[in-house]
């Protein structure tokens, strides 16, 4: 009986041994498990913003804007302007063919200087590129006429050296009509004329001078170029009657 008694003793002194084993056991699995569900959790958020950077990555810049693009020039060079995306490269096209680059600096800006064109119609627009080398769709497109040519102008009334009486009671005017050229605009003494259909025009000039009146009229094309066409009529007011002395 006794040394059952000792082996009993002997065991519940160990007890508190395994308890403490058991519970250092429990404890390394938590610490072990709770690391590998955190370090899943930073991958998988490290993964989102990796694939978030890669999507930024991915989108282009928005087209270049050109600024105030002509439809018509007599000069065979033209200056260009515009906007475009800070740190992205604009590349200008003409017909259809790469004409020169940029890299825009901080204020977003650009200039092409001396940009030559065709005689005729040339067609213009841009494409801007970031650093990743994703490029934007095109600009808008302009097409820009280089004429040298004057604007054709025909008077046809009044006649050179006309002479035009006043009339009681009126006042004087002086009728200026002709044709001009499709999209020419016309003056008359610096008053613009009415263009119509087929490019008729008129213009009635009020005589106030008389004797010998300048009339010189103007015709520009879109493009600047400019026919000037000058006649000459002569004005007669109603002789004033001389005043009786009283």
């Amino acid at each position: 009986m006794r040394r059952n008694s000792k082996v009993f003793k002997s065991k519940s002194s160990d007890w508190p041994l395994y308890r403490r084993f058991f519970i250092l056991v429990v404890a390394i699995v938590a610490i072990l498990l709770g690391t590998y569900f955190v370090g899943l959790t930073l991958l998988s958020r490290i993964g989102t913003r990796e694939e978030t950077f890669t999507q930024r990555d991915r989108i282009a810049p928005p087209p270049p804007t050109l600024t105030n693009i002509p439809q018509a020039t007599p000069s065979a060079q033209l200056k260009i302007k515009g906007f475009a995306e800070t740190g992205s490269t604009v590349t200008l096209f003409l017909n259809n063919s790469e004409e020169d680059s940029q890299l825009i600096g901080s204020e977003g800006q650009f200039t092409f200087e001396g940009v030559k064109l065709e005689l005729g119609e040339n067609e213009i627009y841009a494409t801007a590129k970031d650093s990743a080398d994703n490029e934007s769709r095109p600009s808008t497109a302009y097409k820009v006429i280089v004429d040298q040519k004057p604007p054709q102008l025909e008077v046809t009334e009044p006649e050179d050296n006309a002479v035009i009486k006043e009339e009681e009671g009126k006042q004087t005017f002086v009728l200026i009509k002709g044709k001009v050229e499709e999209g020419a605009t016309v003056t008359v003494n610096e008053y613009q004329a009415i263009v119509r259909d087929e490019g008729n025009f008129e213009y009635r000039l009020l005589l106030t001078e008389e004797g010998e009146n300048i009339i010189k009229i103007v015709a520009r094309d879109l493009a600047g170029n400019k026919t000037t066409v000058e006649k000459t009529v002569i004005y007669k007011p109603i002789p004033q009657s001389p005043k009786t002395p009283d």
